[in-house]
């Protein structure tokens, strides 16, 4: 093992020191048993007024929507909902609200007759409304603002005398009560307007659009809000849409710096390559132990480290999806890929040996990646739970040797 660890950290380094890693939850069949996680439980509430049989998910891919592989609950008869998770890792994860026609407003003790769209920027929030969105919103705009400073530019901004975070509601705050209608209205009726003209345009960077939009209006809400007009609708700036979008994502990307954006590109290809060796080892050998951990974890990680290039505009010009397996833009992952698969074509040891090393340098350049102080808060969740699944695969192929 020391000889093929010496060997393959030279090559390494003779690329730059290159490190990569895997971060994946999942076990092999001949693995011991692992210790249960305790559970978790997050209980929160959604207002305009409450909202009965609204959904609320917690948003795995970061695309502010509930798609089915996320897990969901419906609020009850009082807009409370309740989530019992495995993970304390889910709780860093924004939570969605998305109401339908048919949820009902207990300010009105009726249907809303129309789609409404919040969000919290993380699942330890135990409140969501509109100003909670209009909060999340920002931060995903400006992702080196810290909660309590987007919270207080709202406040400010909206004038109000209550953390948006508390709930409203149940405080007897009626200035905050009726700005939260009147925003959740024009949220609902802007992403409207924007949809049927940005057709191709993705959900996200619609109700980001939309957010922004009715964020510049907080003077005119403010003012319908003290003079109890809660049926004020925010004014659609329709006006080239196309242009609005660009100008969006550009400033979305902008907001991340050039190397913390490479930093992406480069992980989202070392994903690839960790699940790859992974695939052609178990192909070569047939260990579950291999195809546990790309099949049931890398991808997963993939598409978590691509939900981050998505939501912030990372230009992906050159690359190729789905991309050909076994095959990097990166050129010295490509020459370290070549390398451990043929170390890991020996014997079943030594393919073992390698993904020991995988893991071991996988926590290393985690550790360094998670090192900025810029790094938003959002991307750091992500690579916080994929070192967690590096020393997790990591105790799985030790336990081989």
């Amino acid at each position: 093992m020391k000889k093929i660890t010496k060997k393959i950290a030279s090559f390494s380094l003779a690329l730059s020191t290159l490190l990569w890693f895997s971060g994946c939850d999942s076990s092999d069949t001949t693995t011991p048993a692992v210790t249960p996680v305790a559970t978790t439980t997050l209980t929160g509430v959604v207002a305009d007024g409450y909202l009965v049989g609204a959904k609320v998910c917690l948003d795995k891919n970061y695309n502010d929507m509930c798609d089915a592989d996320e897990p969901f609950v419906l609020t009850d008869s009082t807009g409370r909902y309740t989530f019992t998770l495995p993970d304390m890792a889910a709780t860093q994860l924004p939570i969605i609200v998305e109401a339908d026609e048919n949820t009902i407003d207990l300010d009105t003790n009726t249907t809303i007759g129309t789609k409404w769209h919040f969000k919290a920027n993380s699942s330890n929030s135990s409140f969501i409304s509109p100003l909670s969105t209009l909060v999340a919103q920002e931060m995903a705009l400006n992702p080196t603002l810290t909660l309590e400073q987007a919270m207080a530019n709202l406040q400010t901004e909206l004038g109000l005398d209550i953390n948006t975070t508390i709930d409203y509601v149940a405080a007897n705050n009626t200035k905050a009560h009726n700005a939260a209608k009147i925003i959740a209205h024009s949220l609902a009726n802007t992403e409207t307007s924007l949809s049927a003209i940005a057709t191709t345009t993705d959900a996200r960077t619609i109700r980001l659009l939309a957010a922004q939009q009715v964020r510049s209006q907080t003077v005119a809400i403010e003012a319908n809000a003290i003079n109890g007009n809660t049926s004020y609708l925010c004014d659609v700036n329709t006006t080239d849409v196309t242009a609005q979008v660009t100008e969006l994502t550009t400033a979305i990307s902008a907001s991340l710096s050039q190397q913390l954006q490479a930093d992406l590109l480069f992980m989202w290809e070392e994903e690839r390559l960790a699940r790859d060796v992974y695939n052609a080892m178990y192909a070569k050998w047939g260990s579950k132990v291999f195809t546990n951990i790309a099949t049931n974890g890398e991808q997963t990680h993939i598409n978590s480290v691509k939900s981050m290039i998505d939501k912030y505009a990372v230009s992906i010009t050159g690359y190729t999806e789905p991309a050909v397996a076994g095959v990097f833009i990166n050129q010295d992952l490509q020459s370290l890929y070549n390398t451990l698969i043929a170390k890991g074509s020996v014997s079943v040891t030594e393919a073992y040996k390698v993904g020991v090393l995988i893991e071991e340098t996988d926590i290393a350049d985690l550790d360094q990646r998670l090192l900025p102080t810029d790094l938003p808060a959002d991307i750091r969740a992500v690579y916080e739970n994929l070192r967690k699944g590096s020393y997790s695969h990591l105790a799985a192929f030790n336990k081989q040797l």
